[in-house]
C-alpha cells in the first residue's frame, strides 16, 4: 500500500485494508497486482471493505495502471470496484538553473572528487554511470561533472523511492501469509510476494550502499555494528518483522532524499551521527535477511 500523501488535494483515504477480511477475490487481484511489481510504477492505495474495493492511484506508467485497472476488471459484476487516478501535470521546462545539480550534490566533496575524473580512475565502472563528453564539451570538464552528478542524484533517490515501496506492503503480506483461515495457495502466494519484495529491499539497499559511501565523509564509512544489529537467533514473527523492515526502509528513504535535497544546501549533521546513514542500510539489509528466513520458519 504505498501511501499517498496528497491526491487531488484531498488526504489520502485510509491505508488498506479497511476490512479485517476482504472478499477472497479482491485480495487475489491486489496479490497479483505485487507478483507482476506493479506497484513499483503505480502508487496505489487499496480500500477494501465487504461489497468491493476503492483504488486511488497516483499514475506514474499509463501502461502499468492500464494492467492494474485490467486486475480488476472481471470483478467488477460481483463487486463495487472504483478507481481514483490521479495523472501529475507534466513537469515544467527546464531553465538554465535546473542544469545544476541538487546543492545536497554539488556542494559535496567526496562526490567531487569520486565523479570528476572517472575514467582515468575507473570509476565510471565502479559506479554504474556511462556518460561520457558530449560533442563540443570535452573540454568542459565542470560541465561533464555536473552531467554526471545529476545522474547520481537522480539514480540515488529513484533507488531509495523503489526500496520503500518494495517495503511498504510487507505488513499486511506478511500478515495474509500467516491467516491460518486463509486458503493454502493464497497463504503461499502471499509468502512468496513477501519474500520477492524483501528481496527487492536488499538489493536497493546494497545499491545506496555503493552510492553513499563514495558520497559520505570517509570518517563514516566504517560499519561499527551496536547491540542488535548481529543476525538474531530467536527470529521475530514475520508480522512484527514486516512491520519493523517498512518503517526502516521509509525511514531512510527519507533521509536519502533530504541527504540529496538538504533544507540548508547542506547535508546536516543529523545525517552524519550515530547510527550514520551506513550503518543504517547495512542494518536495513540484516532486517530484510531476518524477514526472509522468518518467513521459512515453521509456525
Amino acid at each position: 500500500m504505498a501511501l499517498l500523501a496528497l491526491l487531488c488535494g484531498a488526504a489520502a483515504p485510509p491505508s488498506q485494508p479497511r476490512a479485517s477480511r476482504p472478499p477472497q477475490e479482491l485480495r487475489g487481484a491486489w496479490l497479483r497486482f505485487h507478483e507482476l511489481e506493479l506497484c513499483q510504477s503505480v502508487d496505489a492505495v487499496f480500500v477494501f471493505d465487504a461489497k468491493g474495493v476503492e483504488v486511488w492511484s497516483l499514475i506514474e506508467d499509463e501502461k502499468s495502471y492500464q494492467r492494474l485497472v485490467e486486475l480488476f476488471e472481471p470483478l467488477r459484476g460481483s463487486f463495487e470496484v472504483t478507481f481514483y487516478a490521479h495523472r501529475p501535470p507534466p513537469p515544467p521546462k527546464k531553465g538554465p538553473d535546473d542544469k545544476d545539480p541538487p546543492p545536497g550534490i554539488w556542494n559535496n566533496a567526496e562526490l567531487r572528487e569520486y565523479l570528476q575524473d572517472p575514467f582515468l580512475r575507473g570509476g565510471a565502472a565502479a559506479s554504474g554511470l556511462s556518460v561520457r563528453p558530449p560533442k563540443g564539451e570535452g573540454s568542459d570538464p565542470d560541465m561533464f561533472l555536473k552531467q554526471r552528478m545529476i545522474m547520481f542524484a537522480d539514480q540515488t533517490l529513484d533507488w531509495g523511492k523503489k526500496m520503500k515501496r518494495y517495503a511498504a506492503d510487507l505488513p499486511e503480506l506478511a500478515r495474509i501469509g500467516a491467516d491460518r483461515s486463509a486458503p493454502q495457495e493464497m497463504r503461499s502466494r502471499a509468502a512468496a510476494v513477501a519474500a520477492a519484495h524483501a528481496q527487492g529491499v536488499d538489493r536497493y539497499a546494497e545499491r545506496l550502499t555503493e552510492n553513499m559511501t563514495h558520497a559520505l565523509p570517509k570518517s563514516t564509512r566504517r560499519f561499527r555494528p551496536r547491540d542488535g544489529d548481529a543476525p538474531s537467533a530467536a527470529l521475530a514473527p514475520p508480522e512484527d518483522g514486516a512491520f519493523q523492515l517498512a518503517g526502516a526502509a521509509r525511514s531512510i528513504a527519507r533521509r536519502v532524499q533530504r541527504f540529496v535535497h538538504p533544507m540548508n544546501h547542506t547535508v546536516g549533521l543529523v545525517d552524519l551521527r550515530e547510527p550514520s546513514l551506513l550503518d543504517s542500510l547495512r542494518t536495513l539489509r540484516r532486517m530484510a535477511g531476518d524477514f526472509q528466513r522468518s518467513l521459512k520458519s515453521p509456525r
